[in-house]
């Protein structure tokens, strides 16, 4: 693990303080003066009024209009995100209660990060039910990870461990999709049934195109013991090189 992980909490009200804590920390990492942030997910406002007004810009997107002070798109987030100019943004709030892999893949599109540039990324990671049950992985899951369509899902379902693996390998495949690296990690999972994952990124543009990326053990860690595993992943799968892809 990159950074801190936080203890496990439960879905709901009482995930409210780990993912307010959370955006908080990754606020502070990218310094409130030079933070725009994009609230994919703003809903009522609660991480506006208790994280987000403090940011230098703030833009959210929900499909229900609230009637408050932010500057809000009543619209599907995917639309907004495909015509909007990100480069402004330095901070992108995907809080999906499912899965946020559609909106993040569009975002690594379509928004490059310039050497040593530092952007924030926070994600709610809702699909462990799905995938532990053995019922498919999310088609943008399966993208971001590099999984071509036609291979089946683990028949039981994946362990913990696996599940993580395959969000660890997403993330850093959208990184290096930016042209950057992941440097840092805050991470809270539910104890509920669900084991929501709420996650505190923060990626780094690389030196220049084609630099090793996301190298293990090449940053420096908040803590000792919270460097990932080394262990080889449970399962790999390299699919076929032309294999198309939905369009991002």
């Amino acid at each position: 693990m990159i950074g801190r992980a936080f203890p496990k909490t439960d879905t709901g009200l009482r995930a409210v303080p780990a993912k307010i804590e959370i955006r908080r920390r990754v606020l502070e990492a990218i310094t409130p003066a030079r933070a725009m942030v994009f609230d994919a997910f703003a809903g009522t406002g609660q991480m506006w009024a208790e994280v987000w007004q403090h940011a230098a810009g703030y833009v959210g997107c929900d499909e229900r209009w609230h009637k408050d002070a932010r500057c809000c798109f009543v619209a599907d987030n995917r639309r907004v995100l495909r015509c909007l100019n990100l480069q402004p943004f330095t901070i992108f709030d995907l809080d999906a209660y499912g899965s946020p892999w559609e909106q993040a893949l569009i975002l690594a599109a379509r928004r490059r990060l310039a050497p040593r540039e530092r952007l924030g990324l926070v994600l709610t990671e809702g699909t462990w039910t799905k995938t532990r049950m053995g019922n498919g992985w999310p088609g943008a899951l399966r993208q971001a990870v590099g999984i071509a369509p036609h291979v089946a899902a683990v028949q039981h379902g994946l362990t913990q461990t696996m599940h993580d693996d395959l969000i660890h390998r997403a993330v850093r495949a959208i990184a290096r999709q930016m042209q950057g690296q992941l440097v840092r990690q805050w991470r809270a999972i539910g104890m509920t049934g669900t084991r929501m994952r709420y996650l505190g990124l923060i990626l780094e543009g690389i030196k220049r195109p084609g630099a090793a990326l996301d190298a293990g053990g090449s940053f420096q860690l908040d803590r000792a013991g919270d460097q990932p595993p080394q262990k080889p992943s449970p399962w790999t799968h390299h699919g076929p090189r032309n294999q198309r892809q939905a369009r991002p």
